[in-house]
């Protein structure tokens, strides 16, 4: 399993993807690593090709890091 890290290009600040709203074509955010949302390695292509389809990707850095 792995979660999905974001950095603003802009600010630096960082923290964590809790969720997709494919409603709303963004990602939810926490600060708090325990409460990143966990995926498969296998479902982390298609979640990067949403993120890049909703723009999110413009002012923000994604980086995938395995669960501890």
């Amino acid at each position: 399993m792995v979660i999905i890290k974001w950095t603003n290009k802009y600010s630096n600040e960082t923290g964590y993807v809790a969720s997709l709203s494919t409603k709303n074509k963004c990602f939810n955010n926490t600060f708090e690593k325990s409460e990143a949302k966990q995926y498969s390695e296998k479902a982390v292509a298609s979640l990067m090709a949403k993120l890049a389809s909703y723009n999110e990707t413009e002012n923000n850095i994604f980086e995938v890091i395995p669960v501890e």
